[in-house]
């Protein structure tokens, strides 16, 4: 039996994106989990004050000495102190100790550059294990890994690796009846004109209409977009609970500017069209077939692909997951 530190990064985190990813890793990974005795983590939040760590009770010292650390999935990665490296992951001199020797399932990055500054790369130096190949979800994250001496595998995210030939083969090519929608709140990925025309699409082309919330900016941003507009406001989902069960009802698409939303989508055997909004979207389109549409031709062409067939075929790099697992199972399975 080995000792594992499983590092949650859904804990503390303001986005239900993070739990997808997270609830993927954790499936995906199970027959790995489940053989050992496994403790969880927060990358979201700092876990220990600096007192505890000078303590160093038998909590904190089976986390500094696990066998395996995972850091499960999400875009963590970032290529500055100033970028996100203090908010999606909380590494401080005082607590590199309980994350020495990580191993990155999934990880991406939170922006588009690619190289690391002096202070990202002394931190991810001390605590990213060398000892084995680490799980990246894109070609962008590969290169910034490997500029940093380590060795790494595009495994494509998790939430991916279930969508296989067969499961794919089963999802609706035509427009159900009903749809979700989804809108990002975040200052940086927001455009009131034509997310106000994704809206007007899409409840001229469905009857039911529900929305999506993945974080509160999301559902602030919304009504602002449906007051401008003069629109009823649309049924919020706010669980991920409640997500799957609506999914689960059938006859429903999605629509949206939620990445991870679309993939939970699809997990559920729905159509989805992802409208896409940053650097994120782009690769998964181009490296694993994503159905995704620039959001700059949301007015020209969102309609035309509601009403069109379309089918659903992602490419996952089965190979590379496996090899990826078999450093902890023993095999190539």
């Amino acid at each position: 039996m080995k000792k594992i530190v499983i590092f949650d990064t859904a804990l503390g985190s303001g986005n239900a994106g993070d739990e997808i990813i997270f609830d993927a890793v954790r499936r995906n990974m199970a027959d790995i989990f489940d053989a050992h005795f496994s403790l969880r983590l927060a990358t979201h939040v700092n876990n220990f004050s600096m007192k505890q760590m000078l303590y160093r009770n038998s909590k904190i010292r089976y986390f500094q000495q696990a066998d395996w650390k995972f850091i499960c999935g999400t875009n963590l990665l970032a290529q500055t102190r100033l970028g996100k490296i203090n908010s999606q992951w909380q590494l401080y001199p005082s607590n590199l100790s309980i994350y020495r020797n990580c191993v990155l399932i999934g990880a991406g990055t939170t922006e588009s550059a690619e190289k690391p500054d002096v202070y990202a790369r002394m931190l991810y130096r001390r605590v990213l294990s060398k000892n084995y190949i680490h799980s990246v979800r894109d070609e962008l994250s590969k290169r910034l890994v490997e500029s940093l001496g380590f060795r790494a595998v595009n495994t494509g995210c998790p939430t991916l690796w279930n969508l296989t030939k067969a499961h794919c083969a089963a999802i609706p090519t035509g427009k159900a009846d009903h749809c979700i929608v989804s809108v990002s709140g975040n200052s940086r990925q927001t455009d009131p004109e034509r997310d106000a025309a994704m809206l007007r699409i899409v409840r001229r082309n469905y009857g039911k209409v529900w929305a999506w919330i993945q974080t509160t900016e999301d559902e602030d941003y919304l009504r602002g977009l449906e007051n401008s507009l003069g629109m009823e406001p649309l049924p919020g989902i706010y669980s991920l609970h409640l997500f799957r069960e609506a999914l689960q009802c059938g006859n429903v698409d999605y629509v949206g500017t939620r990445l991870h939303g679309g993939i939970f989508a699809l997990q559920h055997f729905c159509r989805s069209l992802i409208v896409g909004i940053d650097h994120r979207a782009d690769g998964f389109s181009e490296a694993n077939h994503l159905p995704v549409l620039p959001r700059e031709n949301v007015e020209s062409e969102l309609e035309e692909r509601i009403n069109s067939r379309f089918a659903t075929d992602i490419a996952i790099d089965t190979e590379a997951i496996a090899l990826f697992k078999s450093q902890f199972t023993g095999s190539e399975s």
